[in-house]
């Protein structure tokens, strides 16, 4: 798990496309529309942007989509430009001077030196619309991966306006260091716990037929009374049921607390997971407590008592 959180944070579920006025803004920003992209958006680069505190330091300035800074991870204010980390570090929280001007933050993101491709690190995003002309960039993050995010991405190229135009789009991994794909899914489908479910069942079945088992004297006592056969055994398959309800929600939301403390960005797919497990823990002592049940017979009631 940790390596798919240590691949996403790392950029490498980022793939770009890049082609000099070929890219259709408002084409990147539907991808985000496709099942397991978390967000798509197109740039291009402009002239560098000088601040007023540090004229001999510009930064790089980038006209984006509206969902680009999604892509980098940075958050909204909904008014202003946004700025990497490393800016704000710099000049300061708050407004930041352009040209006289006091610019408010809108957003921030980080963009370490990390084998992901440079050029980021010290910029400014300013955001406009998606039919605000052609991009030079479309980016795009996809988790879990997607075989076919290459055609997505081509996908959002505008014909060129020279017949003989020899440019060839480039399609790339925004870092490469963590590997050109994830192989993590490969472990995962290796990992101890995928037999988690079966066990929980098991153990839920066993826990429940036990506890039956512990009171065989006194559901054989009952059937010598009258009792039917059919509503003693709903009556323990109801009682298991509640006590085993009452401990999977218990189970499953201290579960979920740890995971969105400790690794929340896998929150979805890890609460599933759990809950497959306890789904299946209740529904092993379901069966075992129907089990249990009707393996005890009226006619052993004496031996039931003996053997106490």
């Amino acid at each position: 798990m940790k390596q798919g959180v240590d691949y996403r944070a790392g950029g490498a579920s980022i793939t770009t496309l890049a082609l000099t006025g070929r890219i259709d803004g408002q084409a990147c920003e539907e991808l985000s529309a496709v099942p397991d992209v978390i967000a798509s958006g197109a740039m291009r680069e402009e002239v560098a942007t000088v601040l007023d505190v540090l004229p001999a330091s510009p930064i790089k300035h980038y006209t984006s989509t509206p969902s680009f800074a999604r892509v980098l991870g940075a958050g909204d204010s909904g008014e202003g430009l946004y700025f990497s980390d490393a800016v704000v570090e710099a000049v300061g929280t708050g407004a930041i001077a352009v040209d006289g001007r006091e610019i408010p933050v809108r957003g921030t993101y980080n963009y370490p030196s990390d084998g992901r491709r440079a050029g980021f690190g010290w910029a400014t995003l300013v955001p406009t619309y998606a039919t605000d002309g052609v991009f030079d960039e479309c980016w795009v993050q996809v988790w879990p991966e997607r075989g076919d995010t290459r055609q997505l991405l081509l996908s959002t190229l505008t014909p060129p306006k020279d017949a003989k135009s020899s440019d060839e789009p480039k399609v790339s991994q925004l870092n490469t260091r963590f590997g050109t794909t994830f192989e993590g899914a490969r472990e995962y489908a290796k990992r101890p716990t995928l037999y988690a479910p079966a066990v929980a069942l098991i153990v839920g079945l066993i826990i429940a037929a036990v506890a039956v088992r512990a009171r065989r004297v006194e559901i054989a006592a009952n059937l010598h009374a009258g009792t039917s056969r059919t509503v003693m055994t709903l009556q323990q398959v109801s009682e298991a049921g509640v006590w085993a309800l009452a401990a999977a929600v218990i189970s499953w939301g201290a579960s979920v607390l740890v995971i969105a403390l400790v690794i929340p960005t896998e929150m979805h797919t890890l609460a599933l997971r759990t809950a497959a497990i306890v789904l299946a823990s209740l529904v092993g002592s379901l069966i075992g407590s129907l089990i249990g049940t009707t393996t005890v017979r009226e006619s052993k009631l004496w031996d039931y008592v003996k053997g106490r």
